[in-house]
């Protein structure tokens, strides 16, 4: 049960979180606060329900550049256990989650955790979850990429659950071909360049109803221009990083017009990272209830 917040009541037990909006503020256990969400329940097959993920600083940093190596990392000060744990809940309620060629090699590569943390022994309770509402144990992955130049092999080594690859239309036809006679499937989604709406639909006539994009800002962008994203779940760490190579939630061309979200749920929880508080944000553009107790 959900203990209502009482006006002396100054903090959350440190396990809890502290629910402020919708109202009233109610404290809850952090574990199971986005899988009462349930999105596993939404979508259809014309209209597949998108939704994403990010954690950022207060700066608005969700990433910095290595200086030596270049490569985009989530600054350490903002990666913590209780973050990932909501990531993984996310996860748990797809039917697929999408994510990008440059993010699998990152993976195979060790610079990366895995995609996802089913059979980690901290979330054992996931797989129970999808099991108990009729989901496979690991939900698809679907790649995106322009090149195709993903060894079937690798993709394979790195997730044991099913593999779709997104690519466009201008595709090389050998590389998809490849791929394909390895047992992956390709889907076209776009002229060119892989497209937001397109993506969704290609998506949804393959039979996925939920869509997890783990992707980052391109993709996001992508998404926003094809106005496919129906929630989006940030989790705001109250740090200032600072420091001028850094990336922002979406890159790309300037979106006419720009997309409006609103506010479907809000929670505080103290203390993470170290030293601060972070929030967990849900703005949605969908007409769904407010999210549950």
């Amino acid at each position: 049960m959900h203990k209502q917040l009482q006006a002396e009541e100054s903090f959350a037990p440190v396990d809890d979180v502290l629910r402020l909006y919708p109202l009233p503020s109610v404290t809850r256990p952090l574990r199971g606060l986005y899988l009462d969400h349930a999105l596993h329940r939404l979508g259809s097959a014309t209209r597949p329900f998108v939704y994403t993920n990010f954690i950022l600083s207060a700066d608005g940093r969700i990433y910095h550049r290595d200086p030596h190596s270049g490569r985009r990392e989530v600054p350490p000060t903002l990666a913590n256990a209780r973050d990932w744990r909501l990531y993984q809940e996310l996860a748990a309620q797809a039917d697929v989650v999408l994510t990008t060629a440059r993010h699998l090699r990152a993976v195979a590569a060790g610079r990366h955790i895995g995609l996802l943390g089913v059979d980690e022994a901290q979330h054992v309770d996931l797989a129970a979850w999808r099991a108990a509402h009729g989901l496979p144990r690991h939900p698809a992955v679907a790649v995106i990429s322009r090149e195709l130049d993903i060894p079937a092999d690798a993709l394979r080594a790195h997730y044991p659950g099913p593999l779709v690859v997104v690519t466009a239309r201008a595709a090389d036809a050998r590389r998809a071909g490849a791929l394909q006679a390895a047992g992956i499937r390709v889907l076209r989604a776009g002229r060119k360049n892989v497209e937001g709406a397109a993506l969704r639909r290609a998506l949804g006539e393959a039979g996925f109803r939920r869509i997890y994009s783990i992707a980052g800002a391109r993709v996001l962008h992508t998404l926003l221009a094809g106005d496919s994203v129906d929630r989006l779940y940030l989790t705001q760490a109250q740090v200032l990083i600072g420091g001028e190579r850094f990336g922002t939630l979406t890159t790309g061309p300037t979106l006419h017009p720009a997309r409006g979200f609103r506010l479907h749920a809000l929670y505080l929880d103290r203390g993470t990272p170290a030293g601060a508080d972070q929030l967990f944000v849900c703005l949605a553009r969908d007409a769904h209830a407010p999210a549950a107790d």
